[in-house]
């Protein structure tokens, strides 16, 4: 009887190891392919459209000076160093004093809004650009692959925010509580998605539609 039970116990454990082989793998997006996901699932389910940034978006003036005016990323940081401290007044001048055409002063400035948006976002989360693996965020929104081991790092940071936003409309703005009410936060095969907005619902389900895609 104990041979018979151990020969079944282990035609039980052959079939399920033969199942898990055969699962499929769960997918591995890029940086670009959770934005555009992300990107999608906003303007099709949303009026608006709104702004996606990534880690990369950090970085956006410092890319900008190296690109285009051949600098290092020691020079490209010291510059924005100087640039941050100068009064508003100053700025236009001082970066034509510094060779830079009108076009390429709207180019630079262009860059360095979308590197402060980015970092206020990210600050506005608590998150930081270690913490994620690969991702898109907006205000209200992410989708994000957490790095190795913060997984509940990123997850915390999403429900707090929601909570924050949840408390903060709780005694006023009714319309704004009922969407933060709404918000959905959850682990979706190893992503993070909270959806914070106006048909959130929609645009939850288009995420997790494309997530759970097989």
């Amino acid at each position: 009887m104990k041979k018979l039970l151990s020969a079944a116990l282990a035609a039980v454990l052959t079939l399920s190891l033969a199942a898990c082989s055969n699962a499929p793998e769960t997918k591995e997006y890029t940086t670009e392919e959770l934005s555009q996901i992300l990107s999608s699932a906003i303007s099709e389910n949303s009026d608006g459209m709104a702004e996606v940034i990534t880690t990369d978006s950090l970085n956006a003036a410092i890319d900008w000076l190296t690109t285009n005016k051949g600098m290092s990323e020691d020079e490209a940081n010291t510059f924005m160093e100087e640039y941050n401290a100068l009064p508003y007044e100053d700025i236009d001048a001082t970066l034509t004093e510094k060779g830079f055409t009108a076009e390429e002063i709207a180019a630079f400035q262009q860059a360095e809004g979308t590197a402060r948006s980015s970092q206020m976002i990210f600050e506005t989360l608590g998150l930081s650009a270690e913490d994620i693996e690969a991702g898109a965020l907006s205000y209200g929104m992410a989708l994000i692959k957490p790095a190795e081991g913060k997984e509940e790092t990123v997850l915390s940071a999403c429900q707090n925010f929601v909570e924050l936003q949840q408390k903060s409309f709780e005694t006023y703005l009714q319309d704004q509580y009922a969407i933060a009410k709404n918000a959905k936060c959850e682990t979706i095969n190893g992503y993070v998605v909270m959806v914070m907005g106006e048909n959130s619902d929609a645009i939850y389900q288009s995420i997790s539609d494309t997530l759970n895609a097989k």
